[in-house]
């Protein structure tokens, strides 16, 4: 009989650095990204490969060559077990993380001891589709594509910026906050790059010119003056702008959960406890809000306050987003992503809320002052996702 609500652990966590699209990663296939980090994570000895149960992955395009399942493409590219069990999700943004939920109830309910989740994307690589129907092409990079007449009685198919600049505008979260708010998401960055603080989590990959890569592509100091004058995004918008809207890309980030057998089994002493968890959504027009509402729900289920949190990873899509989301939940802005964001790292779709979980395990296991984290996430069309870990 399966063991229900058991203890889920995470034991190690890793990634690529972030790639710029058409980059340094962008000669790599998405697949093989995965398997690079799976075979970083198993060169650790901590992850035994023969005994995974199951990887999980996120990814938002799946048109290209992450096609048809791209778990299980990565699952036998990394010569994990047949026998191992292999899901793709698709929940935009959120995807990473819903992959991360999907594993750890998996492992809850008893089915498994050892998964590997996360997600995956390398958007320089996405192909153009054309329909067999009309012969319409589009690109698959981002975005709405071959989009249903009858969605717009039910909602506008709005763009990303185009529901940050609503989210502006309803709470009155000006251009300047935005940018000032963009401006200190480098700066944080900067400090924890000079503090080696990255180290621990990403794999360093070589481009094409055999450069090895030990940190995020994308990341690059710019001045407030400058972040005030670069242009806005939205035709006649207002706030949105290319400097306080996160960068896409590609990478591949993965968390490793385990049981407690696992962990006895090996005598492996784990990051961090898994406490609790949230999906949740809300009306695709404030889809930057669905991380308040998993937030909020994934604190119910376990009597905690926003003051309770000890350190806040929180998906930067947008600079806006983040602070409407630090003032619905109330929470304490030195918390909130201390080390820096996606605004100055890039934000490649599925791999965006993975790379959070990845950041606040690391963080848990080098500060051992940190007692709740918090890693959560919005994602296109309202969707949203949060995860609780508690110290050892």
């Amino acid at each position: 009989m399966n063991n229900k609500n058991q203890t889920i652990y995470i034991i190690d966590a890793l990634r690529t650095p972030i790639g710029k699209l058409h980059g340094a990663l962008s000669h790599i296939r998405p697949d093989d990204l995965v398997t690079m980090v799976i075979n970083g994570l198993a060169s650790k000895n901590t992850i035994h490969k023969k005994e995974i149960d199951g990887i999980i992955l996120g990814c938002a395009n799946q048109a290209g060559e992450d096609n048809r399942n791209i778990a299980r493409m990565t699952s036998l590219l990394a010569e994990l077990p047949y026998a191992s069990t292999a899901t793709t999700i698709n929940s935009l943004c959120s995807s990473g993380m819903e992959a991360i939920l999907s594993a750890v109830k998996n492992i809850a309910l008893g089915d498994g001891d050892l998964y590997l989740a996360g997600g995956v994307e390398s958007m320089s690589r996405s192909p153009l589709i054309t329909s067999k129907t009309d012969q319409e092409t589009v690109d698959s990079l981002i975005g709405w594509r071959f989009v249903n007449s009858k969605i717009h009685e039910v909602c506008p198919p709005l763009s990303m910026a185009e529901t940050a600049e609503l989210l502006a505008d309803k709470y009155s979260i000006s251009r300047k906050a935005q940018d000032a708010y963009a401006y200190q998401s480098r700066q944080k960055y900067q400090v924890a790059l000079e503090k080696a603080i990255w180290n621990a989590e990403i794999l360093p990959i070589q481009d094409q010119k055999k450069k090895l890569w030990l940190t995020d592509e994308q990341h690059r100091l710019l001045s407030l003056d400058l972040l005030t004058k670069l242009p806005k995004l939205v035709r006649n918008g207002h706030h949105i702008s290319a400097g306080n809207a996160a960068r896409i890309g590609d990478g591949a980030a993965l968390v490793a959960l385990a049981s407690e057998k696992y962990i006895k089994k090996h005598n492996i002493r784990p990051i961090a406890k898994v406490k609790s968890w949230a999906s949740a959504s809300c009306h695709p027009n404030e889809m930057s809000l669905s991380a308040v509402v998993a937030t909020q729900k994934a604190l119910d289920k376990v009597a905690l306050q926003a003051q309770d949190l000890d350190w806040i990873e929180i998906s930067e899509s947008f600079a806006v987003q983040t602070l409407a989301c630090i003032e619905a939940l109330q929470l304490d802005p030195e918390k909130v992503n201390p080390n820096g964001g996606a605004l100055t790292m890039g934000n490649p779709i599925a791999v965006s809320s993975a790379r959070l979980v990845v950041a606040l395990a690391k963080e848990m296991e080098r500060n051992k002052t940190i007692k709740n984290g918090l890693a959560t996430t919005c994602a296109g069309l309202g969707t949203g996702a949060a995860l609780v870990l508690e110290s050892i």
